[in-house]
């Protein structure tokens, strides 16, 4: 190797990026347009749905719990959420308002990571049919657990 390429290979082992490799992947979703729901219908539709999708992919339902809160506490359920044998999948509604939140984060790397946004976007795509006026104003994936 002459002095130009040994220069040119030391110099851009210097300045290459690392490959950046992630454990996790955390997707939060927001939906508006319900309109006036009951909560009891809503917690449990929404409940029901989020098992239903966990339940096509490789994830395990670990533990799950749905509260609905009414009359003495803020309108809506509180909240939805599926404790996962990679991390977790929740919602929150304010059923008052017609607004949902939801969000669902894996920690099950890279080799077998789930495809949350396709999860989420099914979820998106079931309460959509149900409730035809309900938007979707915020769904974006975050990558967690960084690592090199």
């Amino acid at each position: 190797m002459n002095f130009c390429n040994h220069l040119y290979y030391v110099t851009s082992s210097l300045f290459r990026k690392k490959e950046e490799k992630f454990k996790g992947s955390h997707v939060l979703a927001d939906f508006t347009g319900l309109g006036l729901v009951d909560e009891y219908e809503i917690g449990n539709f929404i409940f029901n749905l989020m098992i239903e999708a966990i339940d096509q992919t490789s994830m395990k339902i670990v533990h799950s719990h749905l509260e609905i809160l009414n009359k003495d506490t803020p309108p809506g359920f509180t909240s939805g959420i599926l404790l996962l044998d990679s991390s977790h999948f929740t919602a929150h509604c304010y059923s008052d308002l017609g607004i949902i939140a939801m969000d669902l984060f894996t920690c099950n790397g890279e080799d077998h990571i789930t495809d949350v946004m396709s999860v989420m976007k099914y979820v998106q795509n079931k309460i959509v049919k149900k409730y035809p006026n309900v938007k979707c104003t915020y769904m974006k994936e975050h990558k967690r657990f960084r690592y090199s």
